[in-house]
């Protein structure tokens, strides 16, 4: 017995170091640090893809979900970060963030868990509701975390180094991505005709596999924030964090109603909030239901569809680190607005996509998508920085990202009912129905070229930071 209440103490006690105690000493410890996160973040990053697009949309259509259905419950990413705003007190009042993170990333097993729900026995209606229920909880725990998770590696990278360590980060996190998504989709592909069930398992392995990963990587790395600290500036822990506490806890904490009050008087959270609406309505009126396009409509193969990604996105790795040094030169709004025309000529190409030229005009979107998403997700996420107040950084990220998630899921679910409606009522242009897919993609483009001028008109050079320069 005593032994077993040493090891559960050393236990304990290592555990504290590595989650409550694990500041950085030097510069090379914040560059190891950053390397972690980059093997972590790739993990993370290539289990969205294998829990979401191509992946989810079959698994979806296997238990019985219709297209539009699959396109709204493919956006529940979004809806979920609204518990975000549940959780945002909590988080904010933590002395450290690691462990939370950490504990976040190990619910992404239930990505996992819901590749196995066909090989259960149950009736579809169960299979449904599990694999729904699963694939939300996932997405709300991957959410709550997302905050803090941004505001620790934010810590870890000198403004100066934004653009370039995101690109480079970036870029290794896509070919991790792209060569698993490969892999995974000839998998699929090899067997959809007979035994599809045995794809899912290998698919929820992999995903298993990835979340460990992740766990671990993020374990590894060193947290810059402080919890209580003595009047020399160091900081306490065990006994005297305790007396700091205890001291502390009388301290107000401001109210949800202050902190909205807060956040929407200053005018540079209210343009950051604009532009995250408007791109998130560029996004989820047309970008949720391609990969259903790709698979039914078009008759895409798995293998195509995972090799012409695979190409694009060796392009979209190849740009990523030039594009970053030419965000840390000229601005990370300027590069996220040229940025969006890539996204924009891929709508385009979409749009115009039939059967019959799907070998030729797939490949060419695929391209302009890689040049657009090169830079869009990280000059989304620096504009978010630098227009954010530093002190209230991860409140705002949540205020910031509950909001939009919300405004983003109602989108969804709008053009959800619009593909509904023109596929059973298709618009006739020149004596040829349109697809559905075809005319969200060209609502698309109008709307990426909108969010395009707000940028060039509202964000652009008007950051804080830029004006005290």
């Amino acid at each position: 017995m005593n032994n077993l209440m040493v090891m559960s103490k050393f236990l304990l006690g290592k555990l504290r170091r590595v989650y409550f105690m694990a500041l950085p000493e030097n510069k090379q410890d914040l560059k190891r640090s950053r390397m972690w996160y980059t093997l972590g973040d790739s993990a993370n990053q290539t289990i969205a893809q294998l829990a979401g697009g191509t992946f989810i949309v079959t698994l979806m259509s296997y238990v019985g979900i219709s297209d539009a259905n699959i396109g709204i419950l493919t956006s529940l990413a979004s809806l979920a970060a609204v518990f975000q705003l549940m959780m945002m007190r909590f988080v904010n009042k933590l002395p450290k963030y690691k462990f939370y993170v950490c504990f976040t990333v190990l619910q992404k097993l239930a990505f996992s868990l819901i590749y196995f729900v066909p090989l259960f026995t149950l009736s579809g209606r169960a299979k449904m509701i599990w694999v729904v229920a699963g694939y939300f909880y996932a997405q709300i725990c991957t959410q709550i975390g997302t905050p803090a998770n941004q505001d620790w590696i934010a810590s870890l990278v000198p403004s100066r180094l934004r653009g370039r360590y995101f690109a480079i980060k970036d870029s290794v996190a896509v070919f991790v991505t792209v060569s698993v998504m490969l892999i995974a989709g000839i998998l699929l592909d090899h067997y959809k005709k007979s035994h599809l069930t045995i794809g899912f398992v290998l698919i929820g392995i992999m995903i298993a596999i990835l979340v460990i990963v992740n766990f671990v990587a993020f374990s590894f790395m060193k947290e810059p924030r402080l919890s209580y600290t003595n009047e020399d500036g160091f900081e306490m822990h065990g006994t005297l964090a305790k007396r700091a506490k205890s001291v502390h806890k009388n301290d107000s904490h401001d109210s949800m109603k202050s902190e909205l009050k807060s956040a929407f008087g200053n005018r540079f959270f209210r343009k950051a909030l604009g532009l995250n609406c408007l791109w998130m309505t560029s996004f989820y009126i047309a970008a949720p239901f391609n990969s259903s396009y790709q698979i039914k409509e078009l008759a895409l193969p798995y293998t195509f569809i995972m090799i012409i990604g695979f190409c694009s996105n060796l392009f979209r790795i190849y740009i990523s680190p030039k594009v970053g040094r030419l965000a840390d030169r000229f601005g990370m709004a300027k590069v996220f607005k040229y940025s969006l025309l890539g996204l924009l000529l891929n709508y385009l190409l979409t749009a115009c996509s039939l059967p019959s030229n799907a070998y030729i005009m797939i490949p060419a979107a695929a391209f302009f998508s890689a040049c657009g998403w090169s830079f869009i997700g990280i000059g989304l996420f620096g504009i978010q920085l630098e227009f954010l107040d530093e002190k209230r950084r991860m409140i705002q990220l949540s205020l910031l990202s509950s909001i939009s998630g919300v405004y983003g899921f109602l989108i969804s679910y709008l053009g959800g009912k619009l593909l509904d409606y023109f596929q059973k009522n298709p618009l006739v242009i020149f004596q040829k129905e349109l697809y559905a897919q075809q005319i969200l993609n060209t609502l698309g483009v109008v709307l990426l070229l909108v969010t395009f001028t707000y940028t060039k008109l509202v964000i652009q050079g008007k950051s804080p930071k830029k004006q005290v320069r």
